[in-house]
């Protein structure tokens, strides 16, 4: 009996610590922008964890622990400067590194990011609203969309990254503000990374 009673106040405990902390790391926002399309959609939910860089103190901005570190593809949350929202950017450019963008192709040391181009009529469910480009590509594991020759910030000049800068883009590049436009974040400007697409559309990736 005595056996049976400390295993029930041990599964009471472990369920009410994940009652306490998923809250405080599992955070779900709803999509409201299309700058990250197709990836992510206008009304897509997403799931993100807060702790996946960071582990911090429940319910305060106090680091505990050292989870990792933001990976090249990371999608992630950003605060980025002059927007009150956190907004969804994806992860190209990591501390060390030197970025270029040359007609919307991420170059990184010199080497540019894989490209290849799906079909076309595999994406024919993003509704026009997103105002993607003209051509959908897969770029190093994940799909990216821009119109060749366009675009007000298609090209980007060589920048070098410091050591706790990183540099991210939407990935619908023609309708994105980014560092293209703000330069680079610091890490304590990125708050976590999507694990989870709650998807509205036909998703393939």
């Amino acid at each position: 009996m005595l056996i049976r009673t400390k295993r029930c106040l041990i599964l009471l405990t472990v369920v009410a610590v994940v009652v306490v902390l998923v809250p405080a790391y599992l955070h779900a926002y709803v999509l409201s922008g299309a700058s990250d399309a197709p990836t992510l959609l206008l009304g897509d939910k997403v799931i993100v964890n807060q702790a996946a860089y960071w582990l911090k103190l429940p319910y305060t901005p106090i680091r505990l622990l050292r989870v990792s570190r933001p990976k090249r593809g990371d999608l992630a949350l950003v605060k980025a400067p002059d927007i009150s929202n956190l907004i969804f950017k994806r992860v190209l450019g990591l501390p060390g590194e030197t970025i270029e963008i040359r007609d919307n192709r991420v170059i990184v040391d010199g080497k540019p990011l894989p490209l290849k181009a799906p079909s076309q009529t595999e994406f024919s469910w993003v509704p026009a609203s997103h105002k993607m480009g003209s051509t959908i590509y897969e770029e190093d594991g994940h799909w990216v969309a821009f119109t060749s020759g366009a675009g007000e910030h298609r090209n980007f000049a060589s920048m070098h990254l410091e050591g706790d800068e990183y540099f991210v883009l939407g990935d619908n590049r023609d309708n994105s503000l980014d560092c293209r436009v703000w330069g680079p974040l610091k890490e304590n400007a990125i708050f976590g990374k999507v694990i989870l697409t709650l998807a509205t559309g036909r998703r393939n990736k």
